[in-house]
């Protein structure tokens, strides 16, 4: 016996493992290793047709790394199971109920595949969140203050800024694109709440919540979670109006 023949005997199932890799553009069998956070002996274990011989997180890490259905992987690669490497490939990661590869070695493998996709999800949108979080600390200056300059530059017309508005608005399509929303638009009236106003230290005079306020900087929302508060002056009370004299 040969040294390519030796090699065969001890990983039959190399081939079947290099197609696969070879459809989602993985070179090499440290490559996959890398990609599906496995061992090479684990790979090893895989070339030998000993799938089940893996662990759970490890198989289903190969599945998704692989982009084959869990249960077609461990058929594929599974020495007592070959019959049914010549299957087709599914679309789904449901085994049928009448597969013989419902065991409950296959079953642990398809609810710990689950779990890491869901798992997997959950990661990706709390980075995508705390991205959002950054970059909001970042722009909370301006975002608390770009709202008022606004609204300022609106009721000048002749201002020269007017022309600059246009050119400001793509950053409230990112807040809304972000689900940031504002509490309240500039100049606008309110009955005040300490849990979403915050009162300017030039505003000396006491307010109680219910009291009116007007709103000077805008304040947020990131979903259903206060930014931070819009930043507000009482509204001085109204003169009452004079009564109208009799004839």
């Amino acid at each position: 016996m040969d040294l390519q023949d030796l090699h065969t005997s001890v990983f039959p199932y190399t081939p079947q493992l290099r197609s696969l890799m070879q459809q989602v553009g993985i070179a090499s069998f440290a490559a996959l290793a890398r990609q599906a956070n496995i061992s090479s002996w684990q790979i090893d274990q895989l070339r030998r047709g000993k799938a089940l011989a893996l662990r759970v997180g490890a198989i289903a890490r190969l599945s998704q790394t692989l982009e084959i259905p869990l249960d077609s992987l461990v058929a594929m690669f599974s020495a007592d199971q070959a019959i049914h490497s010549a299957r087709p490939h599914t679309s789904t990661n449901e085994p049928s109920s009448a597969d013989p590869l419902v065991a409950p070695e296959l079953a642990a493998l398809q609810k710990e595949y689950q779990r890491l996709q869901r798992q997997i999800e959950q990661q990706q949108t709390a980075a995508f969140q705390s991205c959002q979080r950054a970059a909001l600390e970042r722009l909370e200056p301006l975002i608390e203050k770009l709202p008022t300059i606004l609204h300022a530059i609106e009721k000048n017309p002749d201002f020269l800024a007017h022309q600059l508005v246009p050119h400001l608005r793509p950053l409230d399509q990112l807040l809304a694109d972000w689900d940031v929303k504002s509490i309240a638009p500039v100049g606008s009236e309110a009955d005040y709440d300490p849990q979403k106003h915050q009162l300017l230290e030039a505003s000396s005079e006491a307010v109680q919540p219910g009291d009116r306020i007007r709103v000077r900087f805008a304040g947020y929302y990131w979903g259903d979670r206060l930014l931070f508060r819009a930043k507000v002056s009482p509204v001085p009370p109204r003169d009452p109006p004079a009564p109208i004299a009799d004839p």
